[in-house]
């Protein structure tokens, strides 16, 4: 009987391993999406808005026939009521949101020959002047000024009052301020009808909460590094593919094409790019092995970036709110031979 002999392998198996490698989280915060004029209030409680000062000046002739009729003349101040109104233009964008803080500083001066509010000196009648901040149908506040308490001195006197704001608000429209005086008759003076009366309103510390605004075209943008340059030869070379896993929080009722940029240091850039989906995604970024070999050996900057979906309507925000972006490398390594 004989027995036939075979080769047996001497050569280690060649075996490949799949490594998760965690890489970094970044996020792309709400403020990137946000209006100009808009920002995040220092404690995240809510949004702060900027908005102009608004200004008016209106002579007398405007408000009293009789004073043109008197004018040059001294006699008895006729009764009037006096009406100015201005506006401050808000951040378009917000299609609406809610008002919980802030004050209009409003600052009048007085250029009659008299006072409006005390046409009698200290003894009545006296005059009121009825202030209204209000943005479309809606009051966000108002102040009745009382000639018994407010005096608005003749030749240029000055009178001014905070008025506390609340309420809700659309910033396509702006927020007018009218000025409503109701003077009675009072002492003789000279009449001069070109005179004026002037007032500036600032509106300061205003908060907001409950933003719906609009966001197409905007851009949402992150940065990160990832930290390559610890992976040595030995790895590099059994390296036979790899990707770049992406889970994607997205909690905005938006989507968008997100462009990912790879920059390793010293290296040229990788440019891929990625759909942004609502909600929670897993997407994934294959690389083939030359791609892997350039980002080996380097800190890799990765920058997320793409501009909200054209089609998105009004999309409500909070000031906590991001689109979290955290990042995975799937790697496969050959081991062995």
């Amino acid at each position: 009987m004989t027995m036939a002999a075979c080769d047996l392998p001497t050569a280690a198996p060649i075996v490949e391993q799949r490594w998760i490698v965690p890489g970094a989280t970044s996020r792309i915060a709400v403020a990137t999406l946000l209006p100009a004029g808009v920002s995040i209030l220092p404690d995240s409680s809510g949004f702060t808005l900027n908005a102009a000062m608004a200004t008016v000046a209106r002579p007398l002739s405007d408000d009293c026939a009789l004073c043109v009729a008197g004018n040059g003349f001294t006699g008895l101040k006729p009764a009037m009521v006096i009406n100015a109104a201005m506006s401050s233009k808000l951040a378009s964008d917000i299609s609406s949101a809610t008002l919980t803080g802030g004050l209009l500083a409003l600052s009048v001066t007085n250029n009659y020959t008299f006072d409006p509010l005390r046409p009698n000196g200290s003894v009545g009648p006296f005059g009121t002047a009825v202030v209204t901040v209000s943005n479309g149908l809606t009051v966000l506040g108002t102040v009745t000024l009382d000639g018994s308490e407010h005096s608005l001195a003749a030749n240029g006197g000055k009178l001014d009052v905070n008025i506390p704001l609340a309420g809700g608000i659309a910033g396509a429209t702006p927020v007018s301020v009218s000025i409503a005086v109701n003077s009675p008759e009072g002492a003789a003076v000279t009449m001069d009808a070109s005179r004026t009366i002037s007032a500036n309103a600032t509106p300061t510390n205003l908060k907001l909460t409950n933003a719906l605004i609009s966001v197409a075209g905007r851009t949402l943008r992150s940065t990160s590094d990832v930290d390559f340059s610890d992976v040595g030869e030995g790895i590099t070379d059994r390296a036979q593919k790899g990707a770049l896993l992406l889970n994607i929080d997205n909690p905005f009722a938006l989507t968008s094409s997100l462009t990912v940029m790879l920059q390793p240091d010293g290296g040229e850039v990788m440019v891929k790019s990625v759909p942004l989906g609502t909600g929670n995604t897993l997407q994934t970024i294959n690389f083939t092995r030359d791609e892997l070999k350039k980002l080996f050996g380097h800190n890799v900057h990765v920058t997320i970036s793409g501009l909200a979906s054209a089609t998105a309507g009004p999309v409500s925000v909070t000031p906590k709110q991001a689109v979290v972006v955290t990042t995975r490398f799937d790697l496969t390594l050959s081991v062995g031979g």
